[in-house]
């Protein structure tokens, strides 16, 4: 339950971080899938709370998410996202509950 909503999140980041790719998307559907990346990082942030995960990169990624609306911050912004989540990705486990064991 961890890694999927985190997977989806990075994968969204590093696409919307395609300098003309992500900008064209983003001018096309009207800001709505910067819209869509708030929402995905609040789902993120949800599923940590519930497994008891880091909440570092979710909280900075909403915050960074606001900064996406404008234009020439928003790449750096969707870049820094991206990779705060690979990094999370690669270093952070999610706690194994006793039961399951």
């Amino acid at each position: 339950m961890f890694l999927i909503p985190t997977i989806v999140a990075f994968l969204y980041e590093l696409f919307l971080a395609i300098p003309f790719v992500g900008g064209a998307t983003v001018l096309a559907t009207g800001f709505g899938t910067v819209t869509l990346a708030f929402i995905i990082h609040i789902v993120v942030l949800v599923t940590r709370f519930a497994v008891g995960g880091s909440k570092a990169v979710p909280i900075i990624a909403i915050f960074l998410t606001i900064f996406t609306f404008i234009p020439f911050i928003a790449w750096f912004c969707h870049a820094i996202i991206a990779i705060m989540y690979l990094v999370d990705l690669i270093f952070s486990r999610p706690k194994v509950n006793q039961y399951t064991r």
